[in-house]
């Protein structure tokens, strides 16, 4: 075996690559004498992304989806050599191998990159100013907010065309989250906002915008026909083939002349690397994501590895990077921590597969798009099955008996949600 005296291995980022990867490792460390392992992330706590749509609907507290991280590195042995350390990432010096944070300098002989992205606004300086994000537990409570604000805001205003302006949402961008967020801010509106405001009745609107001829590009043209028809028939407006050339805060210009007066458009439309991940001398794709071996390993960069959103991981017939999902950042975090594991070792590594376990995409309380394998199918079916699955997820979600107080309160959030019992209040 290898010399592992000394051997530090730094994980940036604690979402759902680099905390699996962590976790990876926090097992591997009993059998690894002198290896030290240190998460760092700006928050002290891990929340499931996927499920935060559902935080601008009132379906799930935020509390019951977000997860404190300390609790997940207890024990004698994790306590010593595994850590988890709360601080900003300000600046990676792959030379020095130190990595700076505002609360001190970090150095590493193995780095995983797990931070994550940012919302890529492709240079639109004035939609970074006037657009709302969501990827993050406070974006989503932001949207929530506007909702609820907007409608509290058109019940008391005498200008017929500006109380529609406020109650008129945009998403930008037709993927999972862009379907999912325009369905469900459509139920808030339409099922649950109705009842207090009765007056507003029918001068909501919530319209999806998409660049390209389809929706969900990244799963069979059946699931995008089925979402497309799904969230028409719901009364949600789906504009394809449209860019978008303006967003201000009085409304959106599209590409080709178009004007929509609102003042809530949330753009999921695309993904950029943050910027620690930006500023790094090495091979980038377009959109600023580090490129990856098929070791999950930077070129060029020995000891640096890469996952999740930040990393640009080609599929073994070249046909095209993964997708920035949760389900390959769930599986590239263990990939990424065994290669470690192995090369502390001296063994060799193995390539990265990807194991592709099908998509679910919400449509509406008995509505869902589903591709599981080669099946492509919906409606009642598809809404039944997916939620049985999260259920399951969820549970078992860092181990089953991990925060089981929050995921039981989550369950009981998804029961009362289903009957359109949801909380409308402002979150602070």
């Amino acid at each position: 075996m290898a010399q592992v005296d000394g051997k530090k291995v730094l994980v940036l980022g604690a979402g759902s690559a680099g905390l699996a990867a962590a976790r990876t490792l926090k097992s591997a460390v009993r059998h690894l004498p002198g290896v030290e392992v240190t998460l760092v992330d700006r928050n002290n706590y891990h929340f499931v992304l996927p499920l935060i749509y559902q935080i601008v609907t009132g379906s799930v507290a935020p509390s019951h989806i977000s997860f404190p991280i300390r609790p997940l590195f207890r024990g004698a042995l994790a306590g010593k050599r595994v850590r988890f350390k709360e601080a900003t990432i300000l600046a990676i010096d792959p030379d020095a191998r130190i990595v700076s944070t505002d609360a001190g300098d970090l150095r590493y002989d193995y780095l995983v990159l797990a931070i994550g992205s940012t919302t890529n606004f492709f240079g639109m300086q004035d939609v970074a100013e006037n657009a709302l994000r969501f990827k993050s537990v406070e974006d989503a409570i932001h949207i929530h907010n506007r909702i609820i604000e907007n409608h509290e805001a058109a019940l008391w205003e005498e200008d017929e065309q500006r109380s529609r302006q406020l109650l008129t949402f945009v998403v930008v961008g037709g993927g999972p989250t862009g379907v999912e967020l325009a369905a469900s801010i459509h139920d808030l509106t339409a099922k649950v906002l109705v009842r207090d405001y009765a007056a507003l009745a029918n001068q909501g609107k919530v319209i999806l915008i998409e660049a390209q001829d389809k929706l969900l590009s990244g799963l069979k043209p059946r699931a995008g026909q089925m979402a497309l028809e799904g969230l028409r028939s719901r009364g949600v407006e789906v504009m394809l083939n449209t860019k978008i050339s303006e967003v201000g805060p009085e409304g959106v210009v599209t590409a080709d002349g178009q004007s929509i007066p609102t003042n809530s458009v949330i753009w999921v439309a695309g993904i950029a690397a943050p910027g620690p991940v930006a500023s790094l001398p090495f091979e980038k794709a377009r959109n600023g994501q580090l490129v990856v071996n098929e070791f999950l390993e930077v070129p060029g960069a020995q000891g640096v590895y890469a996952v999740g959103d930040c990393a640009y991981s080609l599929k073994p017939d070249e046909s095209g990077p993964y997708p920035p999902t949760h389900q390959v950042a769930i599986q590239q975090g263990p990939a990424c921590a065994k290669n470690i594991v192995r090369s502390i070792k001296g063994e060799p590594r193995r390539p990265f597969r990807y194991l592709f376990k099908g998509q679910m995409v919400y449509m509406g309380r008995n509505m869902a798009v589903a591709q599981l394998g080669p099946v492509t199918f919906g409606g009642i079916a598809a809404a039944m099955f997916r939620r049985a699955l999260y259920t399951g997820q969820i549970l078992t979600y860092l181990g089953p008996f991990t925060a089981v107080r929050s995921k039981t309160s989550a369950m009981l959030d998804w029961l009362f949600s289903y009957f359109y019992n949801r909380n409308v209040a402002r979150l602070e």
